[in-house]
C-alpha cells in the first residue's frame, strides 16, 4: 500500500495543514473508516521516512498516512499547534521547544562524510579546514595536503538534504562556494571523486564504498562507534516528535519503528540502528 499523500501548505514562519478535520481525522473511504496519520519536517530526514512509512502501512492496512518535508522547524510547529501527529527532526529538541508533553525517540544516526580520491595523500582535516576548502577560501591542495594543485570541490543541489546537512554541519549554515561543480546524486558525486583525484566531495553513509577515501575529522575517524557516541564532529540524528496524547495509530508506528523490522529497514537504507 503507497502512502497516500496530500500537499501541506509552507509559508513564513508557519505550518498550515488542511487534511479533512485536522490530525485526528478518522477517514472513510468507501465506506470503511480508515484512521489517518499526518507526518512533517525535516527534509534530511524525509527519504528515509518514507521507506519506513511505506513498510508500515503494508502491515496496518486500516491506516493512512500522508507525510511531507517543510523543515524541522516547521514540522515542530505544526506538532504543538496540532496540525500533525508526528514531527521528523535532524536533531536534537532544543531546551525551549522541549515541553511536559513533547517526547522524542531517537530512530537512527547518521554522518557527512567528507571524501577524497584514494590518490590524495591526505588523511584527514580539522573542521575550520574543511570550510575553508568547501567555501572555496583554500584552492590548493599544496596547503594542506603537501601536494600542490587545485582543489576541485562537487557539490549537490541546494534543496537536497545532504546539501542542507552538509551546510548545517560543517559550514555553520554557510552556503558552499559558487565554483563548486554541481553533482546530481550522491551515486555521481561517489564517481566523480573516484575519477579525480583533486576532487573533495560529502557522501552519506549509504554511499560510500572504497572508491573514495573517507576522511578523518579533528583526529577522529568515521566508524560506527565515532557516529553513535557522537564524537565524530558531522554526526547527525534522525528524531520522531510527539505532542500529547498519542493516539493508536502514532504508538503503532512509533513501536514499528522502534522494533527489529523497523531498525532493520533503516540499516538497509545505511543508516546507524539505535534501538
Amino acid at each position: 500500500m503507497d502512502i497516500k499523500r496530500r500537499a501541506f501548505v509552507m509559508g513564513g514562519s508557519a505550518l498550515c495543514v488542511t487534511f479533512l478535520g485536522g490530525a485526528t481525522s478518522s477517514i472513510d473511504f468507501g465506506g470503511t473508516p480508515h484512521e489517518s496519520l499526518l507526518i512533517a519536517g525535516s527534509d534530511e530526514f524525509l527519504p528515509y521516512a518514507k521507506k519506513l512509512i511505506d513498510a508500515f502501512v503494508k502491515t496496518k492496512p486500516g491506516i493512512d498516512v500522508v507525510v511531507e518535508a517543510g523543515g524541522t522547524d516547521l514540522g515542530l510547529l505544526a506538532l504543538k499547534r496540532g496540525a500533525i501527529d508526528i514531527a521528523l527532526a535532524s536533531r536534537e529538541l532544543k531546551a525551549t521547544e522541549d515541553e511536559k508533553l513533547t517526547r522524542s525517540y531517537m530512530l537512527s544516526r547518521d554522518a557527512i562524510a567528507l571524501v577524497v580520491n584514494p590518490a590524495n595523500p591526505l588523511a584527514g582535516l580539522d573542521r575550520k579546514t574543511a570550510a575553508s576548502l568547501l567555501l572555496g577560501n583554500v584552492r590548493d591542495w599544496g596547503r594542506v595536503a603537501g601536494q600542490p594543485g587545485p582543489v576541485q570541490v562537487y557539490s549537490r543541489k541546494a534543496e537536497v538534504g545532504t546539501q542542507k546537512a552538509l551546510e548545517k554541519l560543517v559550514l555553520d549554515h554557510a552556503r558552499m562556494g559558487l565554483e563548486a561543480t554541481v553533482v546530481e546524486s550522491g551515486v555521481a558525486m561517489r564517481e566523480r571523486i573516484a575519477a579525480d583525484p583533486r576532487g573533495l566531495g560529502f557522501l552519506s553513509l549509504h554511499d560510500i564504498t572504497p572508491a573514495v577515501k573517507v576522511l578523518a575529522i579533528d583526529g577522529v575517524p568515521m566508524n560506527r562507534g565515532t557516529i553513535l557516541s557522537g564524537r565524530y564532529p558531522f554526526s547527525r540524528s534522525f528524531f520522531c516528535i510527539t505532542h500529547g496524547t498519542e493516539k493508536k495509530a502514532v504508538r503503532e508506528f512509533m513501536d514499528f519503528a522502534q522494533g527489529p523490522a523497523g531498525q532493520a529497514l533503516l540499516v538497509s537504507l545505511g543508516l546507524i540502528a539505535v534501538q
